[in-house]
């Protein structure tokens, strides 16, 4: 058995400034080159976008971390989406054997994404791939609260 083959799991993080993004014009080409057609319909529907595009970005990175060791996932690959009650998802554009899961949360200032990345084979307990997330987020965030 080789290294990779012995993770089960990975993590990764990302916290980003969200006037990062309220600095950038509306139609930089940054959004253009890092968020998908989706994640922009979705960021710009709202009266600020700014903090949505900074959590979603915020999200890929963790992505990208989380899949660093395992499977060199590229950002442009990598898409943060909503479900029917706003929960994350993550869809990845390139194969991988892991399954990615992402928590997101945002301030008045800063967003934060913790990702999971899971090996397939070890995939078969989601209780104790929520509390993965949950324990990492309590100790990231000021006063260990989980929104």
């Amino acid at each position: 058995m080789n290294n990779e083959e012995e993770i089960k799991f990975t993590i990764g993080t990302d916290i980003e400034e969200i006037d990062r993004f309220r600095a950038l014009e509306d139609e930089s080409p940054f959004y253009a080159r890092v968020f998908s057609p989706n994640e922009l319909a979705y960021c710009r529907r709202f009266q600020d976008p700014s903090p949505h595009f900074a959590t979603t970005f915020a999200g890929k990175e963790a992505v990208v971390k989380a899949t660093s060791s395992t499977c060199r996932v590229a950002l442009s690959k990598v898409e943060i989406l909503r479900d029917e009650q706003g929960a994350p998802l993550v869809v990845l554009h390139e194969e991988c054997d892991y399954d990615l899961y992402v928590s997101l949360s945002h301030s008045a200032s800063h967003a934060v994404a913790v990702a999971l990345a899971v090996r397939q084979s070890y995939a078969s307990d989601m209780n104790e791939i929520r509390q993965l997330l949950v324990s990492t987020v309590k100790q990231i965030l000021p006063g260990g609260e989980v929104p």
